[in-house]
């Protein structure tokens, strides 16, 4: 690199009767001043960082902050604000595993995202009211606080925090927020499954990751008497007549889960139909024995959106919150609140 100075010209010093030993003198003199000339300098920058610093945390104003919610349930009825709400929401969607630890920290960035998501679409769907903004009815998120003093965990405070104000977005509105905990290898495109062009950010991905998750597999074995009461309940029809043990058929997306269960003339969704036997997803194939019919399951939750383990997984190999939000939802983009 090249450095240009302007140098004073030369001069004979003795032609103006200077002293040989002005020289010395002035660097004896920098020396010594110059330790002095950086302690006040240095001090004087230290102590404005310090009110700066200061300065910023009292005017920070989350976002959050300015929206509040009433919930309303058994235990009575709280006011809160949104992020108060959230980080209560975001604890109970992606609770604490039983050996002490949490989902990683850009998973539940993420779902901190979708949760404000949801919920900043229902505060532009509703008229605000002079006394509330809001009102939801959870009563999960309701509790005696002195039996749930740990609601403001570290992890799930900071996930809110630092995601502040931003939320989902397609052409500028707010998503479907879809998530579910454990994906059968692939998340569902709702266009197919739901015959509808209203979620075009909802296409069905791959999810291998998910195959490990410990709750990916599950079985259910009813009795015939079980499964026909449930049969006769769910299709109004008398479950005994012939033909009807193993009339049901059922039809598929392209991902495997079940879209329709048809039993004759009479149908219910895949959802209605894996609600009405308690299975993990409508992911599932029905074996008929003589006496009893087994459900083998893939995956929890209905399909659509994120998988939090498959979140889980990808955050823990390295991938932002950010990132994770763009595998799962189709060309959405991230928007903070006004």
């Amino acid at each position: 690199m090249n450095i240009f100075r302007i140098v004073p010209k030369r001069t004979d010093k003795r032609k103006y009767g200077d002293s040989p030993y002005r020289d010395v003198l002035t660097i004896l003199l920098f020396v010594f001043l110059l330790p002095y000339v950086i302690s006040c300098l240095w001090g004087h920058i230290g102590e404005q960082t310090e009110v700066f610093r200061h300065k910023d945390e009292e005017e920070t104003e989350w976002l959050d902050m300015r929206y509040e919610v009433a919930i309303s349930g058994e235990w009575g009825k709280k006011r809160m604000t949104m992020q108060e709400y959230l980080i209560r929401k975001l604890r109970l969607v992606m609770p604490e595993e039983e050996d002490g630890s949490f989902y990683e920290e850009e998973a539940l960035k993420a779902q901190a995202v979708l949760l404000r998501t949801e919920l900043w679409s229902l505060f532009l769907a509703k008229e605000p009211s002079a006394e509330e903004l809001l009102v939801l009815q959870e009563d999960a998120l309701l509790y005696p606080e002195e039996e749930n003093a740990a609601w403001d965990e570290m992890p799930y405070r900071e996930a809110v925090l630092e995601t502040d104000g931003i939320f989902l977005s397609y052409e500028g509105k707010p998503v479907k927020a879809a998530f579910f905990p454990v994906s059968n290898g692939q998340t569902r495109n709702a266009g197919e499954a739901l015959q509808s062009d209203k979620y075009p950010y909802l296409k069905g991905v791959e999810c291998g990751q998910d195959i490990m998750a410990q709750n990916y597999q599950s079985q259910l074995v009813l009795t015939r008497e079980e499964y026909c009461k449930i049969i006769e309940n769910l299709f109004a029809v008398n479950a005994a007549e012939e033909g009807l043990w193993e009339g049901l058929e059922f039809i598929y997306d392209s991902t495997g889960y079940v879209t329709e269960a048809v039993l004759m003339d009479c149908r219910c969704s895949g959802e209605t139909f894996r609600e009405a036997f308690q299975l993990n997803s409508a992911s599932f194939r029905a074996e008929w024995g003589e006496d009893a019919v087994t459900f083998q399951v893939k995956g929890v939750g209905h399909g659509f959106g994120m998988s939090q383990y498959g979140a889980d997984r990808k955050a823990a190999e390295g991938d932002t919150f950010d990132e994770i939000l763009k595998h799962y939802f189709f060309q959405a983009e991230l928007l903070k609140i006004e």
